[in-house]
């Protein structure tokens, strides 16, 4: 029996020596100062390193207690808080502008670091780059430092134009709602006008606006280096966001959907005052979140006002999310500074959340069927908030307008009428009831390109075309048409002709 184990024990041990031995050296770059953004990215990282893949992970939020093959270059000092409620009064186009302008500044701040360079003396060689494909194409320098390595993208949003284009995928502006309004895949007229200009204004902005200043701050740190060619050859796009969170659209191959990559089978264990403040809510609870980017204390005293009392009225208890000091205490609520998301939701009394229509809140509302109340303020949260609409799983509620009241009557339809459970159960449902789990998938896909490099079989030609060699047939077979027009039209009008001077001789004779 003890030769069996020991011989077990040996070809396990083997197996996972080959498989490390064979394993990939990867470089993660997730530069957003966003807790929600860094959680699905360090998600996938994680799994990478358990694959047996060397991960090195460029992070604002470096990785508390990382596997063995795991290495962490902290940007944590880069990670600054801001007062983002003011965002709502901000329009799509503005709030673009803002982004990018600050993720050039954070990116050439990171990219110029101690950090950054240390990992560069470490003079090591990496078979992939996979980065976050939002706003920090400065950080396109290292790809071409590392000779230019397979290069993946993640988005912890759902797709933005210019990340389509960067693999060439049809992306209709008609039929494909972009994430900045609240729009959903039937939109009106006056909404596909919108909808068209803003994408068109975003692909315009990234290329002679957003990607100019990128090149320079990488001329800056890797003389030579081209923004616009590396962005041009994504071989893998992983989108954390799939169609049942937002709509159906045609991808291509190497354009992979997954969400929820943060999610763990097991949530942590709650702490013990948070365990019994649930367990003892007798007629259930409610959670109330902002999320990381939004903090209560920073709203306006009316809104908050509102909140308080009719949370306080509830005969639920609530607990509630709150990193300031409140002044009032009510018996039904409790503030905590943080929670385990994922072991709230997780709890069978929680029958409502609270949130602010991010989309990792929202995966993990639906996959623990908890019906949301959702208040958006800026960014996806605005689409978001329409999707609960539109999926019949929560309501929503305006900072700006709400009141006691509303609050009050918005909770009570959320918590009796059982629909919203219904119809987020099935939600639940349909996003678990998979072949190949997102993670897996994620994975896969990531090392399928790292063992097949060139992509060729993946990749769509329509991204190596010219806007002129695109159009060339409509423009060919519009000129056809107006020339088979116009030449009709000149023998028609000469048909008449002959004919007039055939009448008119025939009256003459």
């Amino acid at each position: 029996m003890r030769a069996v184990t020991l011989v077990l024990l040996s070809v396990s041990l083997f197996c996972a020596s080959h498989r490390h031995s064979h394993g990939y050296n990867i470089l993660g770059i997730c530069p957003s100062a966003s807790y929600s953004h860094q959680q699905p990215f360090q998600a996938l990282m994680r799994a990478l390193a358990a694959r047996g893949h060397n991960v090195t992970v460029a992070s604002t939020i470096p990785l508390k207690n990382p596997p063995p093959n795991y290495r962490n270059v902290d940007l944590s000092f880069s990670y600054r808080k801001e007062d983002c409620t003011s965002l709502r009064y901000m329009g799509a186009y503005a709030i673009l502008h803002k982004n990018m302008q600050e993720a050039n500044e954070l990116c050439k701040k990171q990219l110029f670091s101690p950090a950054i360079n240390d990992l560069i003396t470490a003079n090591e060689t990496f078979h992939a780059v996979i980065i976050e494909q939002l706003w920090y194409q400065c950080y396109y320098a290292l790809v071409k430092h590392y000779n230019f390595p397979v290069l993946m993208g993640f988005l912890s949003v759902g797709n933005l134009p210019y990340v389509m284009d960067s693999v060439g995928n049809p992306d209709d502006p008609n039929m494909n709602p972009d994430m900045a309004y609240p729009f959903t895949d039937r939109m009106t007229l006056n909404e596909r006008i919108r909808n068209t200009l803003y994408t068109t204004w975003t692909r315009l902005y990234y290329r002679y606006w957003h990607l100019p200043r990128a090149q320079h701050i990488a001329n800056e740190w890797a003389p030579g280096t081209s923004v616009y060619d590396i962005d041009k050859n994504f071989s893998l796009v992983i989108l954390g966001n799939n169609h049942v969170f937002g709509y159906p659209k045609p991808l291509l191959p190497h354009v992979i959907e997954v969400h929820s990559l943060q999610i763990t089978e097991k949530p942590d264990p709650l702490p013990e005052e948070i365990q019994e403040f649930l367990d003892n809510a007798q007629d259930g609870a409610i959670y109330f979140s902002l999320g990381s980017n939004l903090q209560t204390h920073q709203l306006p005293a009316g809104p908050l006002t509102a909140l308080c009392n009719a949370l306080s009225s509830l005969k639920q208890r609530v607990l509630w999310k709150h990193g300031g000091n409140m002044a009032i205490h009510p018996a039904n609520i409790k503030f905590v500074k943080w929670a385990p998301q994922q072991a709230v939701l997780a709890h069978p009394k929680v029958m409502a959340y609270v949130m602010q229509g991010g989309l990792q809140s929202l995966q993990e509302a639906v996959h623990h069927s908890v019906p949301v109340v959702a208040i958006p303020f800026f960014g996806d949260q605005l689409f978001n908030a329409r999707k609960i609409l539109d999926a019949g799983i929560g309501l929503t509620l305006d900072i700006d307008t709400m009141t006691e009241d509303s609050i009050v009557q918005t909770l009570a339809e959320v918590v009796e009428n059982k629909t919203y459970l219904n119809n987020i159960r099935r939600m639940s449902a349909i996003i678990q009831d998979e072949l190949v789990k997102p993670m897996e998938k994620a994975v896969w896909s990531v090392e399928h390109v790292l063992k097949f490099s060139d992509s060729r079989h993946l990749r769509y030609h329509g991204r190596d075309i010219s806007w002129v060699d695109h159009y060339a047939v409509f423009m060919c077979l519009n000129v056809s048409l107006v020339t088979l027009l116009y030449i009709s039209y000149r023998i028609i009008i000469a048909f008449i002709k002959c004919k007039w001077i055939v009448d008119l001789k025939e009256k003459l004779e």
